[in-house]
């Protein structure tokens, strides 16, 4: 199904079962864009009907589906998988390693991250145990030269000469300075959107989750695989600096400052 189709669909299946996009298109006629306050302050309203859960009890995205996205971000951004290659993400909290794509996803957790009863034996690392205490697996890792890294600049900047960095940019960094190549473009409330290839520096959606498109001026993105919640014509923040285009060199959907 192509980019347009899957949009079609998704805005249908919006309208007819997510509240929020029900009220927005009953008392308008249009579905206005969304931005991050909104969303959180909706987030309830943001659910298909009939699924819907208190903050309290809603359990979260599946860790598979953040690694999926963060796979093919990474993809695009021209950095290989697999071959005994581990993929450290720089995170608020911990998470127990997945194996997927052929690679085991871990986690290094962030210095301003709060590890409670965890915080000292993480801080120690591995070969602290004391002798005939069996390891806790909470020992801080230590990934290798052939390891990937993923974190914001600040957090890179602290991460010991050897593994492959890559940047996570924001659009609204992205305004400011143009991303390095290889990085991954991610939103903390969306996730992880698209990338920027080294051989022609454009900053890539991934098409077969982000639809990007311009409305009343404004650019916009839909969420394509995203369900709970809905995240229809959202405007993430530096949104207005860019525009929808086609890369030169490699023909796919990009986000482009305008000439």
């Amino acid at each position: 199904m192509r980019g347009r189709q899957r949009y079609a669909r998704t805005v249908r299946r919006a309208v007819a079962t997510v509240p929020h996009y029900r009220e927005r298109y009953a008392a308008t006629g249009t579905l206005p864009p969304l931005t991050r306050d909104e969303a959180e302050l909706r987030r309830h309203l943001l659910m298909p009907l009939g699924s819907a859960l208190l903050a309290r009890r809603d359990p979260g995205r599946p860790a598979g589906e953040h690694i999926a996205e963060l796979h093919e971000a990474l993809r695009l951004a021209g950095h290989r998988t697999g071959g005994g290659r581990d993929v450290y993400e720089i995170v608020p909290a911990l998470r127990d390693p997945v194996r997927a794509y052929g690679t085991n996803w871990r986690v290094l957790l962030a210095t301003t991250a709060d590890a409670g009863r965890y915080a000292e034996r993480y801080a120690e690392g591995p070969g602290t145990e004391q002798p005939g205490v069996e390891p806790s697996g909470t020992g801080r890792p230590v990934p290798d030269g052939h390891a990937l890294v993923v974190g914001d600049a600040g957090q890179l900047a602290s991460v010991a000469a050897g593994p492959v960095t890559v940047e996570r940019v924001t659009l609204a960094a992205a305004a400011r300075t143009r991303p390095a190549a290889g990085s991954v473009w991610y939103e903390p409330w969306l996730g992880h959107l698209g990338g920027v290839p080294g051989d022609c520096g454009e900053l890539h959606l991934n098409p077969s989750r982000v639809h990007a498109r311009l409305l009343d001026g404004e650019t916009v993105l839909t969420l394509l695989r995203r369900r709970r919640p809905t995240l229809v014509h959202v405007r993430p923040e530096g949104a207005e600096f860019f525009g929808p285009g086609r890369c030169p060199l490699h023909g796919v959907p990009i986000l482009r400052r305008p000439l």
